[in-house]
């Protein structure tokens, strides 16, 4: 956001947020109506610094005022990165009225966003993946049993067992964009130049757009998989970055050896960003106002570090960058959730072996046990 402020805070929320010095002790700097809108009709700038879009009726808005719905959490939310979908593998504007078979939990029984992101005191629960904030965990054992299937049968107990390695989501998240095709790569390094020739695969979407390079969407996409233990080891402004290889930006922390890490699925998004080629860091480009006016990447780089209180040798490289994105929505019903073979057989959703396992559990044993699982009740 260093440097584009404007054009982000049209959704990190505040009136007149233009530089770092902005005053979150103001109150009257607080946008109540971007979060208690019913009218439907409250809209930003979308680079005005958090104003209002003019012609607004504030009186009738403001007598409307109620609690939060899932289409004001997904104001901002559902669109961040640029468009519905983009950023976000598991969330886009179906969920203003999914039906059930979407998300069990939004479709199925009407919960609204703060039946699980609990909010007290204007602090709503929920931990980022991208970025180190936190205002409480939200999980799936908030409402339900650690071992939340019936235990009469043995390959429900087995399951059951499942739960010390593996998210719930990683079973009952089998796919996601199920309905929106959502930001899979990003070729910064094409942005600013007349690209006529994009990749072609049926089973992606690419498009060029001049301020930002080539991008890939992709609809219908299977998770890949990771251990997490509720921590990611996130790449900080100014930090090295990989200039041969591939810049993990949020790396989950936690492998087979952690018993508090578990499997989880995520969307895994790359991207080739500018880099500094000299003093071998991630650049922070002056975008909005900047980079998207004039197209030159070094005056961006120069002006955004600069703003960043970074140094800039003037000289740029693009590099690899992966970022991880925790799926916790899409949940599916349970006739539509992961079956045990589809991970236990050999052209199986789960790649155990980059897990850490020896093999298949099922045939090898699990990370605890040597006891492997008895296949005759797969």
């Amino acid at each position: 956001m260093t440097s584009n402020w404007c054009r982000c805070t049209s959704c990190h929320i505040g009136y007149g947020w233009r530089d770092a010095s902005f005053d979150f002790s103001d109150p009257s700097r607080i946008d109540c109506l971007i979060c208690h809108d019913t009218t439907g009709t409250y809209a930003k700038v979308p680079t005005g610094c958090g104003k209002e879009r003019a012609g607004l009726n504030l009186l009738r808005i403001a007598q409307k005022v109620g609690l939060p719905s899932r289409a004001n959490c997904g104001a901002c939310h559902f669109c961040g990165g640029g468009g519905d979908a983009i950023k976000h593998g598991d969330l886009d504007s179906t969920l203003k009225n999914p039906p059930g078979s979407h998300d069990v939990h939004m479709g199925g029984q009407d919960f609204s966003c703060q039946e699980c992101h609990v909010t007290t005191g204007h602090r709503i629960a929920g931990a980022s993946t991208t970025c180190a904030v936190s205002e409480g965990v939200v999980s799936c054992l908030d409402c339900h049993d650690e071992r939340p299937h019936p235990e009469e049968h043995p390959l429900l107990r087995k399951l059951n067992d499942h739960q010390e390695s593996i998210a719930c989501q990683t079973c009952h998240i089998p796919v996601f964009a199920k309905a929106r095709p959502t930001l899979m790569f990003w070729d910064w390094s094409k942005a600013g130049k007349d690209v006529r020739k994009l990749p072609e695969d049926p089973y992606y979407i690419s498009t060029y757009h001049k301020k930002k390079g080539v991008l890939i969407k992709r609809q219908n996409v299977r998770p890949i998989y990771a251990w997490y233990n509720g921590k990611h080891r996130r790449y900080l402004a100014g930090d090295p970055a990989d200039l041969d290889g591939a810049t993990y930006i949020n790396k989950p922390c936690g492998d087979i050896t952690d018993p508090k890490a578990k499997i989880t699925p995520y969307k895994l998004h790359t991207a080739i960003q500018p880099a500094d080629a000299v003093y071998g860091c991630l650049v922070i480009p002056k975008l909005w106002g900047g980079f998207w006016k004039h197209y030159d990447w070094k005056r961006a780089a120069e002006e955004g570090m600069k703003e960043a209180g970074l140094r800039f040798s003037g000289k740029i490289r693009f590099v690899n960058t992966v970022m991880y994105w925790r799926l916790n929505h899409e949940v599916v019903p349970k006739q539509e959730a992961l079956s045990c073979t589809q991970c236990h057989s050999p052209d199986g959703v789960m790649d155990f072996e980059a897990l850490g396992y020896k093999g298949d559990p099922a045939i090898t044993g699990g990370r605890f046990s040597k006891t492997p699982l008895n296949k005759s009740s797969l």
